[in-house]
């Protein structure tokens, strides 16, 4: 029997991977096969060496965004997750609005309405001290000379581990073949066809591969990739336990990114509402939305395994819970704990999605909002992979990839 070969592997199992596994297996006529590692249990997550960063049950969706290229694979990718709730029969999505917040005259906000009025985002503007808005959210604390803007117009937040596991459920019902395994190697033969190696489920042939690695992009033996140029970057995000009584009071709470000044400059952060994780508790997540520093940048494979088993920026428990306790007065939680990740970044603050030889795509970096716009970034991908043409009213040339 003729040992298998697929028109397509994709490799990276995560949310660009996982979307593009599920674009290309809708075709019966294309052998596809996606390899990544699943997520690991406690007790395997101190043994792993890749990890995924979509562990979490908390991603802000929206339209609006500052870079008007990823406010239209944005809007893409939201018009389809009902279709895949449907389709897989696994819920992620809660349109509840996005709202932002800063100081009216402030560069944020005036970039929000700039954004939002050229492409034509509605949204509802309120004065932090307005009826309105205490009407609409009487627990949220926003200072005098601060506004709020709310995209409802898709915006809310979904569960990235509940959307990878809804795309690769539909793959897999499509025909592809899904393997739980970490590549560790490629080599292409003479005749052109590419193998695969794998850690533990042996070699893979394939025609074409999509590289779709995140944030791990460059840290693996990929011969068929040169480096790209891609930074990583540490993210911490906290957890706040809230007890069942405060989840309900504030149920109706957006997702929010907020700006606000202080007496050193000014602080940011983005702040999901509660919502319940596995252990059946319920959760306020933050994290930081502002600049890095140099020393935030990890450059090894080692030090991103450090990283992700670590327990993060203690900054963050201190000037982070500060700011969420006067955005929201009187919060009440009962303890927190802090998650570690990697955003992977790009000069251009877009995508790589770029066919880098006849045979071999490439789809990663999400600059830190990957999460929303994945699908489409997936369906790009693929249809490049594929057919070698671009399928987008966005120029190709913003996203071709930068080697170093």
């Amino acid at each position: 029997m003729a040992e298998m070969v697929y028109d397509l592997c994709v490799i990276g199992a995560g949310m660009f991977g996982s979307a593009a596994a599920r674009h290309a297996s809708a075709n019966p006529s294309v052998k596809v096969c996606l390899v990544g590692p699943a997520e690991p249990t406690p007790d395997e997550f101190q043994k792993r060496e890749i990890f995924g960063a979509h562990y979490d049950e908390g991603r802000i969706t929206r339209v609006l965004d500052e870079a008007p290229a990823c406010q239209i694979l944005s809007l893409h990718s939201i018009s389809r997750y009902r279709e895949l709730e449907k389709l897989s029969g696994i819920n992620f999505y809660e349109p509840i609005g996005c709202l932002f917040s800063g100081p009216k005259n402030g560069g944020f906000i005036q970039s929000c309405l700039r954004s939002g009025a050229v492409h034509k985002v509605p949204l509802v503007e309120m004065a932090g001290n307005s009826e309105t808005f205490r009407k609409r959210y009487p627990y949220l604390n926003l200072k005098d000379e601060e506004i709020a803007l709310l995209d409802d117009s898709g915006g809310g937040h979904i569960s990235p581990r509940n959307f990878v596991a809804a795309q690769k459920k539909v793959a897999r019902l499509q025909g592809c073949h899904i393997i739980d395994s970490v590549v560790c190697g490629t080599e292409t033969q003479s005749d052109g066809i590419h193998v695969v190696k794998t850690e533990s489920k042996g070699t893979i042939k394939a025609k074409r591969l999509l590289i779709a690695t995140g944030g791990f992009v460059n840290l693996k033996n990929m011969s068929v990739l040169k480096p790209l140029v891609v930074k990583r970057l540490k993210e911490t995000v906290v957890l706040l336990n809230l007890p069942e009584d405060e989840a309900k009071r504030l149920s109706s709470m957006p997702s929010m990114i907020s700006l606000r000044n202080t007496n050193g400059g000014h602080i940011g952060a983005y702040i999901l509402p509660p919502i319940k994780y596995p252990d059946g508790q319920y959760y306020l997540k933050f994290g930081k939305s502002h600049t890095h520093e140099d020393n935030d940048e990890l450059k090894t494979l080692e030090e991103v395994r450090e990283w992700y088993l670590s327990d993060g920026d203690k900054e963050m428990e201190d000037t982070h819970v500060k700011f969420a306790t006067e955005l929201i007065p009187g919060l009440k939680f009962s303890g927190l704990k802090k998650h570690t990740c990697a955003t992977c970044n790009t000069p251009s603050g877009l995508p790589y999605i770029d066919r880098v030889s006849p045979t071999v795509t490439v789809a990663v970096a999400g600059n830190g909002k990957g999460a929303k716009f994945s699908d489409e970034v997936g369906r790009i991908a693929v249809h490049l992979c594929l057919t070698g043409r671009w399928d987008s009213e966005l120029s190709q040339g913003l996203f071709e990839a930068v080697f170093q």
